[in-house]
């Protein structure tokens, strides 16, 4: 049934055109013919076809949707959004679904993303420098998947200014990593050390999800949105990896750099 009533809608782009059109207000053939740019007759028929789908009715004159069309019309949206999405961002999408299957990838519609070109192969890395910067926040939760300088910079300097700072490392990462600076005050920096290998960057500010994705240790895509849900799917991961990890101090922090 489903399927059938798919290939209803989907054999025009007019007929979804017409229902996102109804969707906004009720109009008549006239104000469709408009709206659709399509002829009177076109329009017509489509509007016969989704009536007799129980998809719009008229009423005094002008055409609207159902409550069914109403549901109709939002599904096939959301469903050609994460088509779109995945059609712009698929090996992005690839990597985190990989890394939690829950990943849904409408995350990314109205997310800002970077991704790493051969012209251009630091985009990412200054898109999540410039981001990070021009944050105001007054904590940070970070996943670091593995060492880099400048991330590290950029952290130390948010440490400094006095921001509670809380970062889960792989076991590599920590490994290769130096020490804190002797002045920062141990409650403001909090360590965790993860023991398996991590595939995504991850960092949480107050507002704000960022997320790095890797490939061979290298950084190819900065993931940038305020959106609730995906600051929440962002949450749920991080809350998970450090379920996962141990907490360690500064003291075995020092011990890994002398190793």
């Amino acid at each position: 049934m489903g399927y059938d009533r798919g290939k209803q809608l989907f054999s025009s782009p007019h007929r979804l055109e017409l229902l996102r059109a109804l969707r906004s207000e009720p109009a008549d053939t006239k104000g469709l013919t408009d709206e659709l740019s399509v002829s009177r007759v076109t329009v017509q028929r489509h509007v016969n076809c989704c009536s007799t789908l129980g998809w719009v009715r008229k009423r005094e004159g002008r055409y609207e949707l159902t409550p069914v069309g109403t549901h109709v019309c939002k599904a096939a949206t959301t469903f050609l959004d994460r088509l779109s999405v995945l059609e712009d961002h698929e090996e992005v999408v690839r990597t985190l679904a990989a890394v939690d299957d829950s990943f849904d990838p409408l995350f990314l519609a109205d997310a800002t993303i970077s991704v790493a070109e051969p012209n251009d192969p630091h985009e990412p890395i200054i898109h999540y420098r410039d981001a990070m910067t021009e944050t105001e926040t007054a904590s940070v939760r970070g996943i670091m998947p593995v060492f880099s300088e400048l991330f590290v910079e950029i952290h130390r300097e948010h440490v400094e200014a006095g921001i509670e700072t809380e970062v889960i490392v792989s076991r590599s990462a920590f490994e290769t990593a130096p020490p804190p600076s002797d002045d920062v005050p141990a409650p403001i920096f909090t360590l965790y050390v993860l023991e398996e290998s991590l595939e995504v960057g991850l960092t949480l500010t107050d507002e704000t999800a960022l997320v790095g994705v890797h490939d061979d240790r290298t950084f190819v895509a900065c993931i940038e949105s305020t959106d609730p849900a995906f600051r929440e799917w962002c949450t749920d991961l991080y809350e998970r990896y450090r379920e996962r990890a141990t907490r360690v101090s500064f003291e075995a922090t020092t011990d890994a750099e002398n190793r």
